[in-house]
This record gives structure tokens, sequence and C-alpha cells, in this order.
């Protein structure tokens, strides 16, 4: 049976790529729907910014199709709104999916600015100040967490779990951690921001306390150019 690394990725991701946008503070004040929809609109405008710069992205999918190990796929999951990496996947061309990638699809948790023929099965758009109860289960979070609740390796990019959005996927394996593989699971945090790193760290480990929490004080590009030794470590790589 094979083996998945779940990349959980924050806004890490998407500063790395220098796009560190952050809601304007003009559209704060908005009704609820009216924000969304301007959120939208200018996340997009950002995203086609001549100062974005997907290199980190095409890398790390290269050293991921070059070096992941047989009996070994890699899941993409994201609290982001941008859609960067789904992009950079899609760049890809891909006929069929390749043993490296357990899905093409990108699990966006928090909605995404990406728009479809049918969004219907997507997650809803929610803020950072939404209360948890505004998530509901859609079938794209429903197959990214029930996939997660089986599998044993994670990798956390730029995320601090801070708003109750994010606290609910902490929560909601919480419940499961006694029964189920997650509960013995191995997360490797990478972050550049020493705070961050430390609650995010703190934050997992309440939530799952048999797992094992690694932290990785450093910037996603710096670590993948030191060789992501963790994930050498457990097997899932190699160069």
């Amino acid at each position: 049976m094979s083996e998945c690394v779940n990349w959980l990725l924050g806004r890490g991701l998407s500063i790395a790529c220098n796009l560190p946008w952050a809601v304007p503070s003009e559209l704060l004040k908005l009704p609820r729907t009216e924000k969304i929809e301007q959120i939208k609109v200018r996340l997009r405008e950002e995203m086609n910014s001549p100062n974005v710069n997907c290199a980190v992205i095409k890398r790390f999918l290269y050293l991921l199709s070059t070096h992941t190990q047989p009996n070994w796929r890699n899941r993409f999951i994201t609290t982001n709104w941008d859609n960067l990496l789904q992009r950079e996947i899609q760049a890809l061309n891909l006929e069929v999916l390749p043993a490296w990638m357990a899905n093409s699809h990108v699990f966006h948790l928090n909605g995404t600015v990406e728009e479809l023929e049918d969004n219907s099965n997507r997650s809803p758009f929610l803020l950072e100040e939404d209360p948890a109860s505004q998530r509901c289960f859609t079938p794209e979070a429903n197959i990214a967490y029930n996939q997660m609740l089986w599998d044993r390796t994670f990798i956390v990019v730029g995320m601090s779990f801070e708003c109750d959005t994010d606290k609910f996927l902490l929560s909601a394996l919480n419940r499961a951690e006694d029964d189920l593989p997650i509960g013995e699971s191995v997360w490797v945090v990478v972050n550049r921001n020493r705070n961050a790193l430390d609650v995010s760290c703190a934050r997992i480990a309440k939530a799952l306390p048999r797992a094992t929490v690694k932290s990785v004080h450093s910037d996603f590009d710096a670590w993948q150019e030191s060789g992501m030794k963790e994930l050498q470590d457990c097997g899932a790589i190699a160069f």
C-alpha cells in the first residue's frame, strides 16, 4: 500500500511567490457577500500582476515529480483563496495522474477565487472573521478530510491555525485521533516566522497529543533548497 504526504499550505506559499496580499481595510466594513465578491476581483488582479513569481511552486512540483519515492504520493490542501498552485499543476498538462500525485486537484478548505463551470462541490468562501459554524462540509472538504484521517505524514507550510475556520480542521481531526492513523501521525511545520511556527506546533500538539510534531524555522524556498531532510528521513523523497 502506498503512503501519502499531505501538504497543508497557508499564506507562506503565496508570500514565497511574492503574493503577500491581505484584505484591504476599506473592504472590512462591507456586507459579507459584497466583501467576498470584492476580494475575489482584487485577488485575481493581484495574482495576474507581473510581480508574482511562481518559481517556488514550479521548483516544488519538479522536486516532487523527480524525487518522490516509489509507493509515496503527494496530496495538496490549502487554506489560501488564491489558486497559484492549481494553475501550476494545470500547466503541467497531465494526461494521466502521475505516480507521485494522490490527486491533481488542490483542495481549498476555505474557498477559492478560481471559477469553474460548476462550483457546487467546492468549499464555501470563508473569511478570517467567520465563526467555525460558517463552514459546511462540501464534497471537496469531505474528500480531503476523510483521506487525511488515514494518513500519517503531514507538512504544514506557513499556517498558524489562528482563525476559527482553520482551528476547526484541528478540532475535527482531534475527534478522530483515538481510532485512526491520524492519531499517531508525524507533522513537519515549516515557517520563517518563529512566533507563528511555535503557535502552529503547539496547536497541532494539543489537538493530536500522540502525534510527533517537528519544527522547521525556515522559509519554504530555503527548506526545499536544503533537501527537505524531514521527508528524506521518513523515506518519502530521496536525492
